[in-house]
């Protein structure tokens, strides 16, 4: 009697080992399908991002302003702006390059810091 305990006691462990395995699997295999799903999502963005690196101005756009849209879109977006000082167009980058943007903006007789520098100055003008 005492064998068939141990034989019973020891297939209970085994069926219950094997019932835990078949949980851990199952559960890997949600997360798998889960970050799967997350992935895709994360990669159907059909907008991009933009960020205005400019001064901040008299046309009311403030710098480091993020829009979102493809490029013809925030363009339009910012038109009243861009038809009163057009070098601000040339300082609306993707988000994607804003460190090497800034970078070059910062750094003398580059031509994103030639468009800063002029969209400074003119913002300072007083509008007549």
């Amino acid at each position: 009697m005492t064998e068939k305990k141990e034989t019973d006691i020891k297939s209970a462990v085994q069926t219950n080992m094997t019932a835990e395995n078949v949980k851990n699997v199952q559960a890997e295999i949600d997360t798998s399908k889960t970050e799967k799903v997350q992935e895709k999502a994360n990669t159907d963005v059909t907008d991009e991002a933009y960020i205005y690196i400019g001064p901040t101005n008299r046309t009311g756009l403030i710098q480091n302003t993020i829009i979102k849209g493809t490029r013809k879109n925030v363009e339009e977006y910012l038109k009243e702006a861009i038809d009163e000082i057009p070098q601000i167009k040339m300082l609306i980058v993707p988000v994607e390059k804003l460190a090497h943007s800034r970078e070059k903006m910062k750094q003398e007789g580059t031509l994103l810091n030639k468009y800063y520098n002029d969209v400074l100055s003119l913002s300072m003008k007083i509008k007549k």
